[in-house]
């Protein structure tokens, strides 16, 4: 029972840390060649917070896996906007 208690701590932390991730699809306009979707992904990826960025230029979308105690979704979309490519979250 005590060696319980003791984790019990550990256990409640690790699921704080893991609940701080977040996942969020964002819809991403004026992208038209190859190269845009690497403008994109590097204008996110320097937001303090963020994970990974997948970009896909056909669906125009971006997912971003990002800690929500460090970065917003407003960072995320005003970072693609000043990168010429406004985001916007899809719901």
């Amino acid at each position: 029972m005590f060696r319980l208690l003791f984790l019990v701590p550990l256990l409640l932390s690790a699921s704080a840390a893991a609940a701080a991730e977040r996942i969020a699809t964002f819809s991403v306009e004026n992208m038209t060649c190859a190269l845009c979707p690497i403008t994109v992904r590097t204008a996110i990826e320097r937001v303090s917070g963020v994970e990974e960025v997948q970009v896909d230029l056909e669906s125009k979308t971006a997912v971003v896996v990002f800690d929500d105690a460090q970065a917003t979704v407003e960072d995320i979309v005003e970072a693609s906007r000043q990168a010429g490519f406004p985001a916007a979250l899809k719901e």
